[in-house]
């Protein structure tokens, strides 16, 4: 399996099921069954990893910071 560096996809997920990720935090997404249920589903579909990755930005985008910093630019700190 070869991943590629320019195109958006589940190849992060479909290593992790056959046990070449690069961190063992990573493969710790195994060792609880519901979060091994969520690398198996994105790891054979495509679209289910596409559409929990939309809602996932959707949801970060509401994040205010409730009177915190929230970085317009991550490479500096105000």
């Amino acid at each position: 399996m070869n991943s590629s560096t320019t195109a958006f996809d589940n190849i992060y997920y479909k290593m992790l099921m056959q046990g070449q990720s690069l961190f063992s935090t990573d493969q710790a997404l195994l060792a609880t069954p519901s979060t091994k249920k969520l690398v198996a589903k994105y790891a054979s579909s495509m679209e289910e990893y596409e559409r929990a990755f939309v809602k996932s930005m959707i949801k970060m985008s509401s994040i205010s910071g409730n009177g915190n910093e929230v970085r317009l630019n991550c490479r500096r700190v105000r």
